[in-house]
C-alpha cells in the first residue's frame, strides 16, 4: 500500500437487533476503526442502524454460484468463517451464518451445503478479520444523527433566491 492508497473495507449494516447484517457498500480507510467511523458517516446517517461490520476486502473470498470450484488452499487448522450470500441478482450480500473450515474454499463448500439454496453469489471471510461496533456503543455512535432533520435539496430554494438577488441587483434595489 502506498501513501496515496487506502485499504478498502466492505461494510455491512445491522438495521435492528436480531436482523442479519446486510452489505451496504465499501469505504477506504487506513485502519478498521476509521473504516467503521467512515461507514457510520456514509451508510448510517439516515436509516436506522444498530451496528456495523467492516471486513477488509482482501479477506473476502467470493464465488458465484455455478462457476468452477475455487482453488483449495490448505490451512493448518479450522477456524470460523463468516458466510454471506446474495439471494438474487438484484439482492445484496446478506450474512447467512458461520462455518468451521480450514480454508476459504472449504468454507464456501460448507456454506453451500448447510446455509441455503437459491444463492447466486457467495462470500466468505475469516471471522478474525471482522471489525464490528459493540451493542453498548450503538447509542453514542448512531443516535446523534437521528435528531438531525433530513432536508431534500429541493428544501433549499437556492435557485429562486439567486434569481431574486439578480433581479434586485439589475433593478437597483439590491444593497451594495
Amino acid at each position: 500500500m502506498t501513501d496515496t492508497q487506502l485499504r478498502r473495507y466492505e461494510i455491512f449494516v445491522i438495521e435492528r437487533p436480531g436482523r442479519p447484517p446486510v452489505h451496504a457498500g465499501s469505504v477506504h480507510a487506513s485502519d478498521g476503526e476509521l473504516a467503521l467511523q467512515n461507514a457510520r458517516d456514509v451508510f448510517a446517517r439516515r436509516p436506522d442502524c444498530h451496528g456495523l461490520w467492516a471486513l477488509p476486502a482482501e479477506a473476502i473470498t467470493s464465488h458465484p454460484a455455478g462457476s468452477a470450484e475455487p482453488p483449495a488452499s490448505v490451512a493448518p487448522e479450522q477456524e470460523p468463517y463468516l458466510v454471506f450470500g446474495k439471494p438474487g441478482h438484484k439482492g445484496v450480500q446478506t450474512f447467512l451464518g458461520t462455518v468451521q473450515a480450514a480454508s476459504a474454499a472449504e468454507a464456501l463448500d460448507a456454506g453451500r451445503n448447510t446455509l441455503g439454496g437459491g444463492i447466486v453469489d457467495w462470500w466468505v471471510a475469516p471471522e478474525r478479520c471482522r471489525l464490528a461496533t459493540q451493542p453498548e456503543d450503538a447509542a453514542p455512535m448512531f443516535d446523534p444523527s437521528k435528531d438531525k432533520p433530513f432536508r431534500d435539496q429541493a428544501f433549499y430554494p437556492v435557485e429562486t433566491m439567486m434569481r431574486k438577488l439578480r433581479r434586485d441587483r439589475e433593478s437597483g434595489r439590491a444593497k451594495p
